[in-house]
């Protein structure tokens, strides 16, 4: 929005010629002010919310623990955020657990074995590790009981996928590729 040509248009021109060349430096001055304080509070609206914030990242990591990584995606950085501000003080559950995967973009399931105060998570989306998978396993670390282990189950391709495939796709990947379905 430019407020120079709204202000020129909102002064009665028996009050403002707006043809003057002082009054236009008076327009188009006030107008950049406006301009600016107009973009500051876009700005501001945008950091004020973890989904759109780019610069208060950092703080907002500090605020809640999480350590600051920049090479880490900003999307992950900001699944972190708010995980970790959905966390309460009660014991996390199995489903809250399952919710907080999710908001990290992982579709999971989570076998517990109580015997032996294990679980067991396996990763069925995306195949292979994850990216930021170290910052996943620290908050499930911190949100979860420190007396029941963890034990991490990755999905790969399998070769009964593999046979629908004709070598001439498979030749086109890598192997990294064949395992995590991306080729």
């Amino acid at each position: 929005m430019n407020f120079s040509s709204l202000l020129a248009r909102f002064f009665p021109h028996r009050w403002l010629n707006p043809k003057l060349s002082g009054n236009q430096k008076l327009f188009e001055g006030l107008g950049k002010t406006l301009d600016q304080m107009n973009a500051l509070l876009q700005q501001v609206k945008n950091e004020s919310r973890v989904l759109t914030a780019i610069d208060t990242i950092p703080l907002r990591e500090d605020e809640y623990g999480i350590p600051s990584d920049p090479s880490i995606p900003l999307d992950i950085r900001r699944s972190s955020i708010i995980a970790r501000m959905r966390e309460q003080a009660r014991p996390i559950t199995k489903e809250d657990l399952l919710n907080a995967l999710r908001s990290y973009g992982l579709e999971a399931e989570i076998t517990n074995i109580p015997g032996q105060s294990d679980m067991k998570i396996r990763i069925i989306s995306p195949y292979g590790e994850p990216p930021g998978f170290k910052q996943i396993q620290e908050f499930v670390e911190e949100v979860t009981r420190a007396h029941v282990g963890k034990e991490w189950i990755f999905s790969y391709t399998t070769w009964g996928e593999v046979k629908r495939t004709t070598w001439a796709e498979i030749k086109r990947g890598t192997w990294g590729q064949l395992k995590t379905r991306r080729f």
